[in-house]
């Protein structure tokens, strides 16, 4: 690629393998959760969960197995099991989907583990993209089909609605595109919530559409919406526009303090400007490591597994420089923090730990590098 300017709109699947396996294992670990009718987790499994998000994956597990072992039809522990063991292995396992299964089978009606498995089906038919494997219409039909599940349990579901809405719009139609479903699911988004509806709307306009305009004049009457600052943050980084977006990421952070993820997106593009041309290193290499410390050294303090995602990431830049005695540090240290930490270019999901009684609204892109 000569320019690192991509349109969402502009990102066919053979673009999409630009990003690579980083795209892919951030696919899988942005697997998330959420709540809406299912019970609350009782204590112990809320221990495994808080285990996992300190670090301690393995006695997470541990204590999961233990549960499911006095009860196999604790359909929350199957679920937090499933969670634990796709974070282990990030790439999935048959354990981690016999787990799904068991959440299912025992509380079927819950928008948490569906909306989970919906999720988890879109990553075998991505996968099948990747792969150029036959049957890519098929399975997007059934992970269509599995958010339609999702929206039959609760139907003012504005994410569930905005994947059905990229999957139609964005897809060509031999992958499983769709046009007039995609415009039909916008104008539900419209009707239900008016930062989606203006997300989804983008999706079907033309190609070559202003991005940046398009988002300065909805964030000029909607100025207290973190997430519209960071969608007009991320047009402006597909416009080089580096500046621009540190500004909006910056308003969306003071907005919303967990926005300071936003950091380590600015990072990424610096990253991006590397992998496109490795001669700019030099230049790029050291902005991409000012936000991940900025990151690290932000409220609210990063959980372990982020900060080690963070750490893990400066580690590999000391590689790439050939300071391998520094990298072998910072990894030493990720590792202390959280051994399974994402390796991936990709960021993980905040979702990914919220708490499994906990309604998932963060929308993580499908097509999108950011």
């Amino acid at each position: 690629m000569k320019n690192s300017s991509i349109h969402p709109k502009l990102i066919r699947i053979e673009k999409i393998r630009f990003f690579g396996s980083g795209i892919i294992i951030l696919l899988l670990i942005n697997l998330t959760t959420g709540l809406s009718s299912c019970a609350k987790t009782d204590k112990s499994v809320d221990e495994a969960y808080q285990l996992r998000v300190n670090g301690k994956s393995d006695l997470a597990k541990e204590l999961l197995s233990t549960i499911i072992k006095e009860d196999s039809t604790n359909a929350a522990a199957q679920f937090e099991l499933a969670r634990t063991l796709d974070y282990i292995n990030i790439m999935g396992s048959p354990e981690a989907t016999k787990a799904l299964s068991a959440a299912l089978k025992y509380d079927p009606k819950n928008v948490v583990y569906n909306y989970y498995n919906a999720r988890t089906c879109f990553l075998k038919a991505y996968i099948a993209m990747e792969r150029e494997g036959e049957n890519v219409k098929n399975l997007i039909n059934d992970v269509c089909n599995e958010y339609v599940k999702v929206l039959e349990l609760k139907p003012d579901y504005p994410e569930a609605l905005m994947y059905l809405v990229e999957i139609y719009g964005m897809l060509p139609e031999n992958m499983g595109g769709d046009k007039n479903k995609a415009e039909k699911y916008t104008q539900k988004l419209e009707k239900m919530d008016k930062f989606y509806g203006a997300k989804a709307r983008l999706v079907l306009m033309p190609e070559g559409t202003d991005m940046v305009k398009y988002w300065n004049d909805y964030v000029a009457e909607n100025d207290k919406d973190f997430r519209a600052w960071k969608e007009l943050g991320v047009a402006n980084l597909y416009n080089d526009n580096i500046e621009a977006a540190k500004e909006n990421f910056e308003k969306a952070i003071a907005l919303d303090k967990s926005q300071n993820i936003r950091l380590l997106d600015l990072s990424r593009y610096h990253q991006i400007k590397v992998m496109q041309n490795r001669d700019a290193a030099e230049k790029e290499l050291p902005e991409a490591k000012k936000y991940i410390k900025q990151y690290l050294a932000s409220a609210p303090e990063p959980i372990p597994p982020l900060k080690a995602y963070a750490i893990g990431t400066l580690a590999k830049f000391e590689m790439f420089s050939g300071n391998n005695a520094e990298a072998e540090k910072l990894m030493e240290e990720a590792k202390s923090l959280d051994p399974y930490f994402s390796r991936a270019f990709g960021l993980p999901s905040l979702a990914l730990f919220e708490p499994a009684d906990k309604l998932d609204h963060h929308f993580s892109s499908f097509f999108s590098p950011y």
